[in-house]
């Protein structure tokens, strides 16, 4: 089978890429996975380059051959795809495309509450169809926390959605971390209107999932 995207995540996971994008055609979200587990489904360099083997880059159309859908009980968007074909790039879309094919999204919570992750046993006892992983929101006073540990700087968000407050989520968006990793320690208002890519993580060792924001867009 084959899935054409509007690319929205290329962040980081376990040296390689966690890939996700609006399915042109039903505007669902589709997750594109390797089906090598000892780097939890990542998607690696090699698996996703073009035929010319340039990368591709974020709001590209790709069509990408798949071998199988491959949900799991935290994960129902997941593709396995086949990486013995290039991914081909069919176009390029604008925010305001994608916002057309995929609106921002209007949910009570971020993944069934408002804390930073939630439980494999909560997940597993939900309905299947209350379940996803993948949520494009339009969120309000976002604020930037530069933070400085003994063994490295961190970048978090907090921002307003639905009313509720978000605190210090993680980013894997590699572009918007190391732009603010050059900031001193600090909090920062972001003044630009943006859409944040925020997906449920695999599970940590303390059986917990993570929210984590893997793309901060400009929503200009």
């Amino acid at each position: 089978m084959y899935k054409e995207i509007i690319l929205l995540t290329m962040s980081r996971k376990k040296g390689g890429f966690c890939t996700t994008g609006i399915d042109i055609k039903t505007g669902n979200w589709v997750r594109i996975v390797s089906d090598n587990e000892s780097i939890q489904h990542a998607v690696t360099h090699d698996d996703m380059v073009y035929e010319d083997e340039s990368m591709p880059q974020i709001m590209d159309i790709i069509k990408i051959k798949c071998k199988k859908y491959f949900p799991n009980y935290y994960q129902p968007e997941n593709y396995v795809l086949n990486n013995s074909y290039y991914w081909e790039k069919t176009g390029q879309a604008s925010i305001k495309e994608l916002l057309q094919i995929h609106p921002s999204e209007k949910m009570p919570f971020i993944f069934h509450d408002t804390d930073r992750c939630i439980s494999g046993t909560f997940l597993k006892n939900i309905n299947e169809e209350d379940r996803h992983s993948l949520i494009l929101i339009l969120p309000e006073d976002v604020c930037i926390h530069v933070q400085e540990f003994p063994e490295k700087k961190k970048v978090t968000l907090s921002f307003n959605y639905n009313g509720n407050r978000y605190r210090y989520m993680s980013i894997t968006d590699t572009e918007f971390e190391n732009t603010y990793l050059q900031y001193q320690k600090g909090n920062y208002k972001y003044n630009q209107d943006c859409l944040l890519v925020i997906s449920l993580g695999d599970i940590h060792t303390d059986q917990m999932h993570y929210k984590i924001i893997a793309k901060v867009l400009n929503a200009d």
